[in-house]
């Protein structure tokens, strides 16, 4: 860790003396690794073409700002041993210039990338399993020393057995299909597909209407004004919301502070129902599965497991009733 952010640290300062340049040499590194190593023979024009695809003029800006945002992102928070929403706060402006970015070349971009994809798909079969494969080569050559460093330093805790069983379990792309041959069946296979696809329909049109509405600037503008009146007193830690932060945010709603903007508001409605409809459709496969991942690991980490999922339900809970609370009436639009 301490090596990643003394190479970030580096590529701000650089970034602050010369430009972006640097930001997109690096980028451009990265991609002649990817085209050589992953994509490789598989298909040849996206290969050699990588820079095109992915850094051109549909697609430079946006993957631009999304790296610097990367690297700053990791200065600001990288050393903090807690992030607070005072932090949180003094950030919103540049995820925000992002969604207004995205909202100019996302589209445009995401065709640009699929076009070329079909290309490969088109000349070669076997595009997709052999970028796996080769995805499988670059792990074993570039990280796999990582992980299992990470599973060494983190022996019995959950997060360290979890990916002791990822890995033992998952070694390559045919481990992964048989999985999914032992544990999802046509039928649900089918149900997937079929969701997925109304999902992304309905992910384009909040998109479409977001941007239309101009919707990120009214929620950096609601977001900041929250956030930093919720910042303060016990409130310390962006990671709680549950007593002093419900509180200072209960008070800034009460004394005239910014409501929720009503293109928020639908993005909010819209995950409530999305993660109900997934809970009342999936909750009793999904609960399956956690019981065969429970199966495989000690009792701590079950344990730790357990105290994970009661933390998250708690707070969720706070928010859930904040939100209740002080839900905007967007009935007159």
């Amino acid at each position: 860790r301490q090596w990643y952010h003394r190479r970030v640290r580096e590529a701000v300062v650089s970034t602050q003396s010369t430009g972006d340049e640097p930001i997109l040499d690096e980028y451009k590194q990265m991609g002649q690794t990817v085209g050589n190593m992953i994509i490789g023979s598989s298909c040849k024009y996206l290969s050699k073409n990588f820079e095109k695809v992915f850094l051109g003029k549909q697609c430079k800006a946006l993957t631009q700002q999304g790296l610097c945002y990367l690297i700053r992102s990791a200065e600001r928070y990288g050393d903090s041993p807690t992030v607070t929403y005072d932090q949180l706060a003094g950030d919103l402006p540049n995820i925000s210039h992002l969604g207004e970015l995205s909202c100019k070349h996302a589209v445009k971009c995401y065709k640009q990338i699929a076009k070329a994809v079909k290309k490969c798909m088109r000349s070669n079969d076997n595009f997709i399993e052999e970028l796996f494969g080769n995805a499988q080569i670059l792990y074993r050559v570039k990280a796999q020393d990582i992980v299992n460093e990470f599973i060494a330093n983190h022996q019995n805790t959950l997060f360290g057995e979890l990916a002791n069983l990822a890995v033992a379990n998952f070694r390559s792309i045919n481990d992964v299909k048989a999985f999914f041959a032992e544990y999802v069946d046509r039928d649900l296979e089918a149900q997937v597909s079929s969701d997925a696809q109304v999902a992304a329909r309905e992910v384009q049109k909040l998109a479409h209407q977001w941007c239309k509405s101009g919707c990120s600037q009214d929620s950096t503008d609601f977001l900041q004004e929250l956030f930093g009146n919720m910042h303060g007193g016990q409130c310390v830690d962006a990671a709680q919301f549950c007593g002093a932060c419900q509180e200072n945010a209960n008070r800034h709603f009460k004394s005239g502070g910014q409501q929720i903007p009503c293109c928020l508001d639908d993005i909010l409605q819209k995950g409530i129902a999305a993660y109900d409809y997934v809970s009342a459709a999936y909750g009793a496969r999904i609960d399956e599965w956690v019981g065969l991942v429970s199966q495989e690991l000690s009792d701590e980490a079950n344990a730790k497991a357990a105290e994970f999922a009661a933390e998250v339900n708690r707070q969720s809970a706070c928010i859930a009733d904040a939100y209740d609370e002080h839900n905007p009436d967007c009935s007159s639009r």
